[in-house]
């Protein structure tokens, strides 16, 4: 027999989906099982690239067919996916298909999971949901396998339920403010009808995924928060949420990345971002970085992208040992430091196009970068400090906003020598009444944390191994976590051994 789910596409004008053209697609790559009248599951498969499946069981046995919203491969490229609903104990999602007895001759049986769709509204069950969550995924795993044969995704699951809304609580009762990559293999999806579903939004899905890719297979050292394109980030938030929007382009082969929205998924509210727009912000800005990946990526080349270079190297460039053990943060250009190191790379290509971006550098450390996005603090982005050498002025402002936007947190980089060293963050000029903080960070790990009450000084003493570490420095308040009012501080920054 066959798999389908319900598929509801989008209408490119307005950007919701459009019921009125739902297709049947294959549901492919998940677990199909033979039960007997008694619920023992007595053959199990996997459905095809078409979403076919097929058992031999006993003559004349009664037999019903479930499938379950799970993808296993346990040889070659390895994972395992799966949809549960985070309201109901984290519940598998399945369909299953009435009892009959399997006879004395070859016979089909086929299951479509529906929409729910009565016309206006969810007027039943939304089966499709969790089988349009996987569709999007079967490629992407696809895609990497034919790249990376011997791949081993880390167990991946998706917490769908239609009581999934935009509001802050219990995960278990549905509250997950928005979908999102919480960690460990976790990923919320938003279910809520005529306020926000994401589950036929493979964009959204694939975004999140890439969330998942960078934490599992990668590396990540964003600070999360609230962001969108136009906003001036921190560039490690920048250049996950870059990526994010980018890989949805990619394996969809679309550089339209669409949300839909509102009253009968179709509302006002529903957007696209075309993440091959050729956006020349900078480094601090996701529409930047999304811009750069996809051309990056895309074929043909077109206007000034001069690169066609597929997912390959761009899956080689987040996987590569270098660039998941380097000292420094994740950035846009810590990605183009280790693409340009690639083998038969174009580095005069590449150099070209993301200065075209408005990135001046290709340097992990961004030497000579020159665009600092109308704010004189934010250059150069790491600032060296010389262990027992003099202090270095760093600065935390909220001129673009709090917690995560560019200017709220400082980076510095040392070299450290085996011992106890002292490091010392003292305010110098500018508003009064802050809280200085800082973290200290060993190849992407925290080592070490100072993080006192508000004061004028912050101090800390710790045991470092010899090698490059990064900090990253800013006064509390400027994270808007509470208390006290955000404004522009600057510090003295001082090591001692």
């Amino acid at each position: 027999g066959k798999i389908t789910f319900d598929l509801v596409p989008f209408n490119t004008s307005t950007n919701g989906l459009n019921y009125d053209a739902t297709t049947q697609a294959p549901v492919r790559g998940v677990i199909v099982e033979a039960l007997n009248s008694a619920g023992t599951v007595i053959d199990s498969g996997v459905t095809d690239s078409v979403g076919d499946y097929s058992f031999t069981v006993a003559a004349n046995t009664d037999i019903r067919i479930r499938a379950r919203a799970e993808m296993i491969q346990t040889s070659g490229a390895q994972w395992n996916v799966q949809v549960v609903d985070n309201t109901s104990s984290d519940a598998l999602y399945t369909i299953t298909g009435s009892l009959a007895s399997s006879g004395t001759v070859d016979s089909t049986r086929d299951l479509n999971a529906a929409s729910g769709w009565g016309g206006s509204s969810y007027t039943s069950d939304r089966v499709a949901g969790p089988f349009a969550i996987l569709d999007p995924i079967y490629d992407t795993l696809q895609q990497i396998a034919a790249i990376d044969p011997d791949v081993v995704f880390p167990p991946t699951d998706f917490n769908w339920s239609i009581n999934n809304r935009a509001a802050s609580g219990n995960i278990a009762n549905g509250d997950i403010g928005t979908s999102s990559y919480i960690g460990n293999g976790e990923i919320l999806i938003l279910g809520d009808e005529n306020s926000d579903t994401d589950e036929y939004d493979r964009h959204v899905v694939i975004h999140e995924w890439g969330h998942y890719f960078e934490d599992q297979l990668s590396r990540s050292d964003s600070v999360g928060g609230p962001h969108s394109g136009g906003q001036r980030l921190d560039p490690r938030v920048a250049m996950g949420e870059g990526f994010g929007n980018a890989l949805s382009g990619m394996i969809t082969e679309d550089p339209f990345y669409r949300d839909s929205n509102g009253a009968q998924q179709n509302g006002s509210r529903s957007f696209s971002i075309n993440v091959e727009a050729n956006d020349d912000s900078g480094w601090f800005d996701e529409s930047t970085v999304q811009a750069i990946l996809y051309d990056l990526f895309d074929n043909p080349a077109d206007g000034d992208d001069n690169l066609a270079l597929g997912l390959g190297p761009i899956y080689e460039t987040f996987t590569a040992p270098s660039y998941i053990n380097q000292p420094l943060f994740t950035t846009i250009f810590g990605f183009l430091d280790e693409l340009t190191s690639q083998p038969n790379a174009d580095v005069t290509a590449i150099t070209t196009l993301a200065a075209n971006r408005g990135i001046n550098s290709t340097s992990a450390n961004a030497a000579g970068e020159t665009n600092n996005g109308f704010l004189s603090t934010a250059l150069p982005l790491y600032n060296v400090v010389t262990v027992n050498g003099p202090a270095v002025e760093v600065c935390s402002v909220n001129d673009n906003g709090d917690f995560n936007k560019l200017g709220n947190r400082a980076y510095l980089s040392f070299t450290a020598t085996e011992g106890t060293h002292t490091l010392t963050m003292t305010r110098r000029s500018g508003a009064t009444s802050r809280d200085p903080d800082f973290i200290i960070y060993r190849n992407g790990a925290v080592i070490g944390r100072a993080e006192g009450p508000p004061a004028e000084s912050e101090s800390g003493s710790i045991t470092l191994s010899a090698g490059e570490h990064v900090i990253e420095a800013y006064d509390f308040i400027n994270l808007g976590l509470g208390g006290g009012n955000p404004a522009d501080s600057c510090y003295d920054f001082q090591i001692t051994r």
